[in-house]
């Protein structure tokens, strides 16, 4: 095939949501699979096949008109294109292993890439010259954006889900050095965002009260990390939701803004790398009239206006907002910051404004995924998930967006070409149909049919598109104006996924497939409606479908795969074949009105695969093609004629109902016959594909998951021409197409790209394709007339419209219930009831619609032996009604039970099976759970019962609620007791050694003991002597604990001043807890005899009580009896049983238990019949002791005297004498038993008052014994907790000696990560200054050079005169004005031009600039050295010399320049690495520093040990807090200081008092004498004040009348009756003022009543108006804008600028009249005034 010629591409179409991006002012770039798209904004596309090894990401170049593709394969390269040329220039190698994830250009000479698996690095490259700068490594979280500053290429961002990164690139020359500073991301909720210093504290352990020492380590520390887990802790216990950054934009000043998942919009400061953000959207629940509240403001139409409004402004709040994916992609503006995301609005920030602002609001409609502006700002492209472009002219009005492109899009599920060979037919997976130009590409049309589309067919002889759904459904789509289509008609033929379509050559048949085996044959003619012809069925899933066609003969083969499993391929083949004969006869063909073929009469064959394969492909000579599925070969079989002889035994005729399952059938037709490949041919390399044969049948195309599409010829199947239209990544192809004349090649994947591919013939295949061209001429010719036909009745077809699936009306009465109702009343009445032929449901398939079809003529055809059976079974009914009737009057023995009448046995049978089996279900899941429940309880009892060696249990006290439990104790492990025998080994042996050692010292110093020292230790213990014995052991006020006075004593016990390694901590915790089982099995013992005490006084109580009964039953007293009982907390054992009496529900037996249980009844009742018959021992008792074997006293009381029978039948007084003595005798006998009686019962009420208070003594004791075992055991868990506080404590200071450890391994690790980092930048240091001292002595060179240069002009020019060498040498010195070149250091302008849309044109790239100054210096340049310029007299040849060496010098000039400003890098560079190296040098001191710390603080810890004493109340000096004494600053001393010192103080303090009471005393005598002193002055002083008021008191008129007047008191009471009168008067004129003022004001409270209700329907009014002035300011401002938006701006540019014109004139003229004045002045005293002076 390969001689043919070869495939290039001619167009491709397609657009998966990746970036896009201008690549010239109006071309948009954008990556279509495997291609390269360039569309013009008029329209023109353009297309670039990529020929790498798989496609990677995608760049685009913002101002060089350059892209970039990325391979994906091994080693993959980076390729630079350059439009429109393609002309390749760059590839980038060594980048990756792998694979690349992300790409970016910068805006000079810089490409930035991001590698994957396994680098995961940060690569920086000068792709001009292909050169990798540096490379640095990153995390492997999927990247989300990276970017590169517009304005200064040395910085780069990345974000990814969880991070944001700057990375900053320092510059030496050629060596480059990315550094990074990270950015913390806020948290989502911004009440959440807290102070960064807060973070970075390092928190503490806190110390317990008795510490005196703390150690400070970090959590890291605490955590037990070491390394790089260490430093990622505090991002791994961050658990605060924060934001996600998607996309981000570079801001002139080096800021960024970042738009997030969320809807949030950060800006992080480009100086401090902090992000503080901008927006963050209110949650649903409090949004106003968000979307929880929206579907409750529409329930009143009928509103106020007030709610009116106030809707209308949250409305208007809520088109304000951007919620959760608003701002998934941002980019800048000089406007402001344009926002898009899937809320499918493009929104304008206002960045100037304090307040969050959103100036304009563009619809776009689709959720949007790239925006792009074009190079000069004035146009922005945005990309959608639905696959359109559109184009916003910036600036313009908000519905002026342009619809550049509508790709729809979506993976395509089927192409195929239509008939005439101009146009291509395509649908994607939501059903879009799509008809595209095949010599152009160019999208004409497209059509939805409303569901998920599979697959695809065009029909060669109508104009129709057959597309098959998930429904089941084939909808037809007519294609006669193709620029028109119309969805006409649609027929359901499966119940499930219609997965095949496929139309025959001639375009008769259309064969569909399906998962449930089902194949399909409808007529391909629109004449007949598509009518469905006959169906086949295949076991398995059917993976393809072929068909060929010769004259009236149509051949079909379907392979399925049987397997269950689709990835193993097809394992089975069904070939059969439909001819123009049977379907003229098709009711003869046919099994049943289903219409499933005969297999006879479609010579169906089923034949079996030897390997596995994928697609089928059916050719001449039956010959039948299929990919295998693991050998990478293409197989060719001959599928035979006839079935073979072997299987004609097996091909049955079955009836419908075996149609149905695929899976019988293939069983009942037996197992199929196996093939044999005739041939094998390399193919793909990958398992997986599709074929397809060319239309004229000529040549083959295969397509694989491998990406691959192969072409071959049937005569020369070995050689393939090979294209890759689509990445194997992605899946590869899914579908390869031919065109009617095989000219081209249509192809897609799962990439969502459609592409098509020409041929490129060669001189030989010019030859061949001509052949395929007059076949395809030729079929044409022959179905010209049959194709207009049915075309024509394709265009009259109506427009097809889905059935409405309406719900039922309420009260509608379904056809069920009319069904059961019309029986219903046909039983009632006795009739013949008729049931109506089934109706096909709206959905039904085709099958089923005949399937009703068939019952419908069935019941025509049976119509009146139906009557007949409907008769008789009326007659039987009213038999058995009858027969009902007559039962129930009939006795009870004699009548029969209602399901004796029933005559379905059937049904009877089935609803017992199955109520037997719900109610073993039942009774399989009360087994499975009391199964879990029985395990759950042996696992509990396990657990808490059965491994306990001491069982937990308690004692109740008899009186009171008083409940001591013991200790419940498992038993010790091996482990256990063999590390408690080492540990108590170990210590013994150190004892000895110890004790060895002690009396070895002894000895060797008893002759030097003085007696001062023996003195002083025996005064020692006497002053400890009240504190333990003289034994020589610690005090427990020492050991910290009791435990040794309850059985937990030991003299293995280390002294707690003596614990200072970690063996003798862990050996006093193994000896505490042994200590710990020891005083609990003291307490249990003693428990154990308690409890033991408490059974004997319940069976004493017990013995008692029997007798207390007895008594009672004697005296006839109803007394309640003391009867003490175990609890089950004093017998647990009666938990593990359950006795019948705790069961409160029946319990169940089965049919074998209640026969046991009757039987032992009947033995029991048969047993008592026995006994109740002749016992002669009970008889023999009887006759001879009364029944009775002992005589009681009791029993003797209870009989009384028999009276004489005479005293009942006479009268006393005709009783004879002896009867009278009788009677005598029997009174005294009556009265000494009744004295007997009494004296019994005084005797038996005594008894039972002693057996009583023994009883209430006995438990009163035990009560007793109990509190004191419970006051005992008080105390016990007092010094068992005093034991686990001391282990407690152990166990901390080993947890904190580890965490020192932990800590001082990290500091080591960090020191050595230190020292590695400073000997890499002391290496880098050294290199750099030895790399800036060399370029500084080129640079020396140059200037030295360029100063001998100027020197030397002389000598160049030194023909010429003085004069011309005076004129040549300024002129050589001029210089054209050189535009400063841009540096590291350059700072940003400082003003911006506002008309400019680029917000980075005040700060062009680094390249760019320096282009334009060259550009600029040459034209200058070129000014200078025009022949206008030559001074007189100099030759044109001097001119031309001098003109050269001044270009000469005044490159040598720039080449200098520009080393300078690479010297300053470097040196900036260098004191960088200086700072860095000063840095490491600070780090590791400051290491060093903590590790010094952290010895201290471990030998500070291990000795200075925290230990726990006792002591006695009175024996503490300390304060007691709130809660807790606190002993942090107290100091442990011994008794006899504090003793001695209170007694010092004692005798100072009494020779103090008696001190202090002398001095009182004689104080006490000068104060009384000052006194004295002081009472006598003021005697003197009042007396001379008496006496002076005396002399100076003056006589008035009251003391004249006084004096005068003998009556004053009586004149002084009228005065004051006259002033009461006078009193009551006013009083009664103030109470009539107090009325009127209170009317007064009750008036004018209803002045103010009217004037509020006034004033408050003013307000309404004024809020009416105000909302009205409102509503006109606002839309006289929109209208405003819209009609002088660039008129006003221009207005008041212009009035600034007459203003600022005005100013500077009246500034000028005012300098004008100074300098006037001062020239006057200066003239004047220079020469005479000759003029007149002016006042």
């Amino acid at each position: 095939m390969d001689s043919v010629g070869s495939l290039e591409l001619s167009w491709a179409q397609g657009y998966n949501g990746g970036k896009i991006g201008y690549i010239d002012k109006d071309v948009i770039c954008y990556q279509a699979g495997s291609n390269v798209k360039f569309v013009s904004e008029d329209g023109t596309e353009t297309v670039y096949n990529f020929k790498g090894n798989g496609v990677g990401p995608f760049a685009v170049h913002p101002t060089n008109k350059c892209f970039a593709i990325a391979e994906q394969s091994l080693n993959p390269k980076i390729t630079v294109f350059m439009y429109p040329t393609f002309r390749e220039v760059a590839v980038l190698k060594d980048g990756s292993k792998l694979e690349y994830r992300s790409m970016i250009f910068s805006h000079s000479e810089y490409l930035g890439t991001i590698s994957g698996v396994p680098e995961f690095q940060l690569i920086l490259w000068r792709y001009t010259d292909g050169t990798k700068l540096a490379t640095v490594d990153l995390v492997s979280d999927p990247v989300t954006c990276l970017t590169f500053n517009p304005g200064n290429w040395r910085q780069i961002c990345v974000t990814t889900e969880n991070s944001m990164t700057i990375w900053n690139t320092e510059q030496s020359d050629n060596k480059y050095v990315l550094l990074p500073q990270k950015v913390k991301l806020p948290a989502e909720n911004p009440s959440l965002n807290f102070d960064d210093e807060k973070d970075r504290d390092i928190p503490t352990r806190a110390s317990t009260r008795m510490s005196r020492y703390t150690v400070d380590l970090p959590k890291a520390a605490i955590a037990g990390l070491v390394g790089e887990k260490a430093e990622v802790l505090e991002e791994i216990q961050d658990t605060t939701p924060r934001v996600v950054p998607l996309s981000h934009a570079w801001s002139p000043s080096g800021d960024v803004f970042v738009g997030c998942k969320g809807g949030q919009i950060l800006r992080v400061d480009g100086e401090i790398y902090k992000a503080k953000i901008l927006y963050c959207p209110l949650p649903p629940a409090s949004a106003p009239n968000s979307r929880a509240t929206s579907a409750t403001s529409r329930y009143n139409s009928q509103m106020d206006l007030p709610t009116a409004k106030k809707r209308t402004r949250y409305a208007d709040e809520v088109k304000e907002m951007i919620f959760e994916g608003g701002a998934d992609c941002v980019s800048l503006h000089r406007k402001g910051l344009y926002v898009a995301g899937q809320d499918g609005m493009l929104r304008l920030v206002d960045l100037k404004s304090e307040e969050f602002k959103i100036l304009e609001k563009i619809p776009i409609g689709n959720s949007v995924t790239a925006l792009s502006f074009s190079s000069n700002y004035k146009r922005i492209a945005v990309a959608t998930s639905k696959g359109t472009f559109h184009v916003y002219e910036v600036g313009a009005a908000p519905d002026s967006v342009k619809n550049l492109k509508d790709f729809h899009m979506g993976n395509f599920v089927g192409i195929s070409c239509l008939a005439g060979n101009e146009y291509c037919v395509s649908v994607r997976e939501d059903g879009e149909l799509q008809v595209w130009t095949i010599d152009k590409g160019l999208l004409i049309s497209s059509v939805s049919v409303g569901i998920q589309a599979l697959c695809l067919a065009c029909c060669p002889m109508v104009h129709v598109a057959a597309v098959g759904t998930v429904s089941g459904h084939v909808f037809y789509v007519d294609l006669t104006f193709p620029k028109k289509p119309r969805v006409v008609t649609a027929k359901r033929l499966y119940q499930g996924p219609l997965t095949h379509l496929t139309y025959d050559s001639e375009g008769k048949y259309l064969v569909s497939g399906s998962d449930d085996g089902h194949v399909f044959v409808i007529d391909g003619r629109a004449s007949v409606n598509f009518k469905p012809i006959g169906y086949t069925t295949i076991p398995g899933d059917i993976q393809s479908i072929s068909t060929h066609s010769t004259n009236t003969v149509t051949k079909i083969v379907v392979t399925s795969n049987t397997s269950k499993n689709k990835r193993n391929g097809a394992d089975t083949v069904l070939s059969f074949r439909v001819t123009d004969e049977l379907v003229k006869d098709l009711r003869n063909n046919v099994n049943s009105l289903k219409y499933d073929f005969k297999d006879a009469s479609i010579k169906r064959i089923i034949l079996k695969l030897p390997i596995p394969g994928y697609g089928a492909a059916l050719a001449e000579e039956n010959s039948f093609f299929t990919l295998g599925q693991t050998s990478k070969k293409l197989y060719q079989f001959s599928l035979p004629e006839e079935p073979p002889k072997k299987s004609d035994d097996v091909i049955l005729e079955v009836d419908e109902d075996e149609l149905v399952d695929s899976e019988t059938l293939y069983q009942q037709r037996g197992k199929p016959n196996e093939l044999f490949p005739e041939a094998e041919f390399d193919s793909h390399q990958l398992p997986g594909g599709k074929l397809q044969l060319s239309p004229h049948g000529k040549w083959l195309a295969s397509c694989g998951t491998d990406g691959a599409v192969q072409l071959r010829a049937l005569g020369t199947l070995d050689r393939f021409v090979t294209v890759k239209p689509h990445d194997y990544h992605l899946g590869g192809v899914r579908i390869v197409a031919f065109a009617d004349d095989a000219q081209n090649i249509f192809t897609t994947g799962y990439d969502g790209v459609l592409c098509c591919y020409s041929w490129k013939f060669s001189s030989t295949g010019v030859g061949k394709a001509k052949s395929a061209m007059e076949a395809a001429r030729a079929r044409k010719t022959r179905l010209m007339q049959i194709q207009k036909d049915e075309d024509e009745v394709v265009r009259n077809f109506p427009e097809y419209s889905p059935p409405s699936n309406s719900r039922p009306v309420s009260g509608e009465i379904t056809q069920a219930e009319k069904e059961r109702r019309a029986l219903e009343k046909a039983q009632e009445s006795d009739e013949i009831y008729r049931t109506p032929t089934p109706v096909a449901p709206k959905d039904a398939t085709w099958q089923q619609v005949q399937e009703f079809e068939s019952i419908k003529e069935e019941d025509n055809e049976y119509a009146s032996v139906k009557q007949d059976l409907r008769v008789q079974i009326r007659d039987m009914r009213r038999t058995i009604q009858g027969m009902l009737k007559q039962n129930e009057v009939l006795p009870d023995i004699e009548k029969l039970g209602r399901h004796e009448f029933d005559l379905d046995i059937e049904e009877q049978n089935r609803l017992q099976a199955e109520a037997d089996a719900e109610v073993n279900r039942v009774k399989e899941e009360i087994e499975f759970e009391n199964l879990a429940k029985i395990y759950l309880r042996e696992m509990i009892k396990r657990e808490c019962w059965d491994e306990m060696d001491v069982k937990g249990r308690a004692i109740q006290s008899f009186f009171t609620s008083l409940e001591v439990s013991n200790f419940p104790m498992r038993k010790r492990s091996a482990a256990t007791e063999k590390q408690l025998q080492i540990v108590s080994t170990r210590r013994k042996i150190q004892l000895a050694d110890v004790a060895a050692r002690k009396a070895e010292l002894e000895a060797s110093q008893k002759p030097g003991a003085t007696p001062a020292r023996e003195s002083y230790r025996r005064d020692d213990e006497a002053a400890d002597v009240d504190e333990g014995d003289e034994s020589g052991k610690e005090k427990p006020s020492t050991t910290g604990s009791l435990g040794a006075m309850y059985g937990g004593g030991s003299d293995l016990f280390f002294s707690q001043f003596d614990l200072h390694t970690r063996d003798q901590k862990v050996s006093q915790i193994v000896l505490l807890e042994d200590a710990i089982y020891r005083i609990k099995n003291t307490f249990n013992k003693e428990f154990d005899e308690v409890y033991q005490k408490k059974l004997s006084e319940i069976s004493k109580i017990k013995d008692k009580n029997k007798r207390i009964v007895k008594i009672l039953a004697d005296l006839d007293l109803i007394e309640d009896v003391v009867q003490p009982v175990l609890s089950i907390y004093e017998d647990p054992e009666s938990l593990l049983t359950v006795e019948d009496h705790e069961v409160k529900v029946e319990k169940y037996l089965t049919a074998e238990q209640r026969k046991e249980l009757e039987k032992k009844e009947k033995e029991e009742e048969e047993r008592k019949m026995r006994e109740k018959g002749d016992n002669a021992r009970e008889r023999g008792l009887d006759m001879m002791m009364g029944g009775v074997l002992e005589i009681k006293k009791e029993d003797e009381l209870k009989k009384d005297i028999p009276k004489p029978l005479f005293m009942s039948t006479k009268e006393p007084n005709d009783w004879t004498e002896d009867e009278q003595k009788l009677a005598k005798e029997y009174e005294k006998r009556v009265k000494e038993l009744q004295e007997e009686r009494e004296k019994y019962r005084k005797q038996l009420e005594t008894e039972l008052r002693k057996l009583q208070s023994m009883i209430h003594d006995s438990m009163q004791g035990f009560d007793d014994t109990l509190t004191q075992l419970f006051m005992k055991k008080i105390k016990i868990m007092m010094v068992i907790y005093q034991e686990e506080l001391k282990i407690l404590r152990l166990r901390y200071s080993l947890l904190v000696e580890e965490e020192l450890e932990t800590r001082e391994k990290e500091l080591n690790r960090l020191m050595e990560h230190k020292k590695t980092m400073k000997a890499l930048t002391a290496t880098a240091l050294m290199e750099s200054k030895k790399h800036m001292d060399a370029f500084k002595e080129q640079y020396d060179i140059l200037n030295a050079e360029d100063k001998v240069m100027d020197k030397a002009f002389k000598r160049e020019f030194h023909d010429v005169t003085a004069v011309q060498q005076d004129q040549l040498y300024r002129l050589f010195r001029k210089r054209p004005r050189i535009p400063r070149l841009k540096g590291f250091d350059t700072p940003a302008p400082s003003t911006a031009d506002t008309s400019i849309p680029n917000p980075f044109a005040d700060r062009p790239s680094t390249a760019r600039q320096h282009a334009q100054a060259k550009s600029q210096l040459d034209a200058a340049i070129q000014d200078l050295d025009k022949i206008s310029n030559i001074p007189e007299g100099v030759e044109e040849a001097v001119w031309q010399r001098l003109c050269a060496y001044r270009r000469e010098k005044i490159e040598n000039d720039l080449l200098i320049k520009q080393k300078a400003l690479i010297l300053a890098e470097m040196d900036n560079f260098y004191k960088k690495r200086v700072e860095e190296d000063e840095r490491l040098k600070n780090d590791m001191e400051g290491i060093f520093d903590t590790l010094n710390k952290l010895h201290d603080d471990r030998i500070r810890f291990n000795l200075n040990l925290e230990v726990q004493l006792m002591l006695k109340q009175g024996q503490v000096e300390v304060d007691p807090t709130n809660f807790i004494h606190d002993y942090k600053d107290s100091a442990l001393i011994h008794r006899g200081v504090v003793e001695e010192l209170n007694s010092n103080i004692k005798q100072l303090g009494e020779s103090k008092i008696t001190s202090m009471m002398e001095s009182k005393d004689f104080r006490k005598g000068i104060i009384q004498l000052e006194w004295e002193q002081k009472r006598m002055l003021m005697q003197m002083e009042d007396l001379k004040n008496k006496m002076k008021d005396i002399q100076f008191m003056k006589v008035t008129r009251e003391i004249q009348l006084y004096l005068s007047n003998e009556d004053y008191d009586g004149k002084k009471s009228e005065e004051i009756g006259k002033l009461e009168q006078t009193i009551l008067t006013q009083l009664k004129h103030h109470e009539k003022n107090v009325r009127e003022k209170k009317r007064i004001i009750k008036d004018l409270g209803k002045t103010i009543k009217s004037r509020d209700s006034e004033n408050f329907s003013m307000d309404n009014d004024l809020a009416e108006l105000n909302v009205t002035v409102n509503e006109r300011r606002h839309i006289d401002d929109v209208n405003a804008e819209r009609r002088s938006d660039t008129g006003t701006e221009k207005r008041y540019q212009e009035i600034v600028q007459r203003r600022k014109l005005v100013d500077l004139a009246k500034a000028q003229a005012q300098e004008v009249a100074v300098l006037r004045a001062e020239v006057e002045r200066l003239r004047m005293r220079t020469f005479p005034a000759l003029v007149q002076v002016e006042h």
